[in-house]
């Protein structure tokens, strides 16, 4: 018997975990199914077009839930340096502490990159303008603040891949200490 998702965020919850654990060619649609606790049919009810139709909208999902958690740091009234802090802070919990990978990495990597590698390269070049801004606050010029701005992105980003690839959250962990120390 088939149990019924309690909510739509749930339900994106599961279905995210399927690919980012799978990748685009490993979520299947039964791996979908089983995850969501869904049938094949109710997932199509959800998304009419099938697995393009799920990553769109995950994309989106997970777009907003690091702008939410992280980027949504960046723009109160603090010092520019505390800013940076409070954004690796929320890139700590969106991460769950290096626990769970960024579904726009996994899927930038893999064949469905080739239909939405463009969308999901814009919005890190968005982010990486957000985050320069704040650089180019602490008294950096504008070039050195885009270059700290794709540092920090790629320490993020490294230290998640490394942290996955060691099967060591604490690797990330140590790595995100480091990087605010940096920042402070």
């Amino acid at each position: 018997m088939v149990t019924k998702i309690r909510s739509r965020d749930a339900l994106l919850a599961e279905l995210t975990s399927v690919f980012v654990n799978r990748g685009y060619e490993g979520a299947t649609l039964a791996a979908l199914a089983r995850a969501s606790g869904l049938g094949k049919a109710s997932l199509y009810h959800h998304f009419p077009g099938g697995k393009e139709e799920m990553v769109a909208v995950l994309l989106r999902d997970a777009v907003a839930r690091l702008e939410h958690m992280a980027f949504r740091g960046l723009t109160d009234n603090r010092p520019a340096d505390e800013r940076l802090v409070r954004f690796v802070d929320g890139f700590v919990r969106y991460t769950q502490a290096g626990q769970r990978q960024c579904l726009l990495a996994i899927l930038a990597q893999g064949s469905i990159g080739e239909r939405h590698g463009e969308q999901i390269a814009q919005q890190y070049r968005v982010w990486e303008q957000t985050l320069a801004a704040v650089f180019e606050e602490t008294g950096q010029k504008p070039k050195r603040a885009l270059r700290s701005a794709q540092a920090l992105l790629a320490d993020l980003y490294g230290y998640l891949l490394t942290a996955r690839i060691l099967k060591s959250p604490a690797h990330f962990t140590s790595g995100m200490k480091r990087l605010k120390k940096s920042l402070a």
